[in-house]
């Protein structure tokens, strides 16, 4: 790393003139410190890489120093002259000795520095020209790298993609109309399977059990829906037929009033979701970097309320920073009652590359979790909210004193 140091005064001289390169002491025998006297304001320093032998080191540090002792007593003088004169400027009886004195002092700064420049020219170019070599050494290293890397990237997508097409062969329709995960579902196993269907997925018999466990999980989440989803219209219909007992006014942060009951819930102690992960066998090294997200949705609590036409939903408060600033703003998330059940538990599993939107793969969780334990968390989900409806349904449920009027 070295120092590229300029003297910036552009009334005087271009700023190459005065612009000097002081290598690493630490790299060289002899030298010393960088002299103090180009203390200016209008000194810049600015940090560069080079690289270069010990004897080119030390060269081109005793060419910068002379050279800097050189710009350290003429620029002191300059200065001195324009302290001195400064004031004087500004007289209209004095400008004209103030402005002759310091073109004298001008010239007296280029008669003093030109020749030193141009005995340290050839060691800045030289320097320079160093500069620019390994500028250009680095930017094509970079660029090889960067080619390396899509390389790599592109064969792990073609990777991924024939991956995905074996995954898509439980979808595709077989000899006969139906699809292999039709079949799974009516519990019928063909006599034979398609030698192209075998070529494209390989152990058929692991590929099978697969397709029949994803079908499995997809049964297990359907019921566990259908039970959700029950347990909330009875306990409508059965707040409805009581003359909708202890039914509260809610006025939260959204401006909006709904009328309802606050349902909550407990989520601890559910079994280890340890099914929301990457499936082992999918080729990742295409994915930039990012995070896995899946859409399952468990809150405290929710809102059971009765819309203006009569009809049940739920309702959630959700806040939104406006425009990325500190203010937020407040609303009601609706959910009609099957979409929510149908939230409780996740069925889509994605990865977000980090710093943008962009979804780079979305993954039907059914497909890849174990049913021995994506089924007992679907029925579990299912039992606990199940439980918090059917109390309410009781008249257990209270309304939230924080949160009504």
């Amino acid at each position: 790393m070295a120092l590229k140091i300029s003297w910036l005064n552009h009334a005087v001289v271009d700023a190459r003139l005065v612009t000097v390169y002081w290598l690493p002491e630490e790299a060289v025998e002899a030298g010393g410190a960088v002299p103090g006297g180009l203390g200016s304001s209008r000194v810049s320093r600015t940090r560069v890489q080079v690289a270069g032998t010990p004897q080119e080191l030390a060269t081109w540090n005793a060419a910068a120093l002379i050279y800097l002792r050189e710009l350290t007593f003429a620029i002191g003088e300059l200065e001195q002259v324009e302290e001195r004169v400064r004031r004087w400027r500004r007289r209209l009886v004095s400008r004209r000795w103030a402005e002759a004195t310091y073109k004298t002092a001008k010239t007296a700064f280029l008669d003093r520095v030109e020749p030193a420049a141009a005995i340290y020219q050839p060691v800045r170019e030289a320097v320079e020209r160093r500069i620019a070599e390994q500028e250009a050494q680095r930017f094509e290293a970079g660029r090889r790298a960067y080619r390396e890397q899509e390389r790599r990237r592109e064969q792990a997508r073609t990777r991924f993609e024939d991956w995905e097409w074996r995954q898509a062969a439980a979808d595709r329709p077989l000899p006969g109309g139906s699809t292999p995960r039709e079949l799974a579902a009516r519990d019928e196993t063909p006599r034979a399977w398609p030698a192209e269907l075998r070529d494209t997925v390989g152990d058929i018999d692991i590929w099978w059990q697969r397709v029949r466990a994803s079908v499995r999980n997809e049964r297990a989440r359907e019921e566990a829906v259908r039970k959700v989803a029950g347990a909330i219209t009875s306990t409508a219909t059965a707040l409805e037929a009581a003359g909708r007992p202890g039914i509260g006014t809610v006025k939260d942060k959204p401006y909006e009033v709904r009328h309802g009951w606050w349902v909550h819930f407990t989520w601890s102690g559910l079994p280890a979701a340890t099914w929301l992960r990457t499936p082992p066998d999918m080729p990742t090294g295409h994915l930039y970097a990012g995070e896995w997200r899946h859409d399952a949705y468990l809150p405290d609590r929710i809102l059971l309320m009765r819309g203006p036409s009569g009809a049940y939903g739920l309702a959630v408060v959700t806040s939104e920073r406006i425009a990325n600033g500190p203010a937020t703003r407040y609303r009601w998330w609706e959910w009609e009652i099957e979409r929510f059940a149908q939230a409780l538990v996740p069925h889509r599993l994605a990865h977000h590359t980090a710093h943008t939107s962009e979804v780079a793969v979305r993954l039907r969780v059914t497909d890849h979790a174990d049913p021995a334990v994506f089924v007992p968390y679907a029925d579990a989900v299912a039992r606990r909210a199940t439980a918090a409806f059917r109390a309410m349904a009781a008249g257990q449920a209270r309304p939230d004193p924080k949160d009504t009027s």
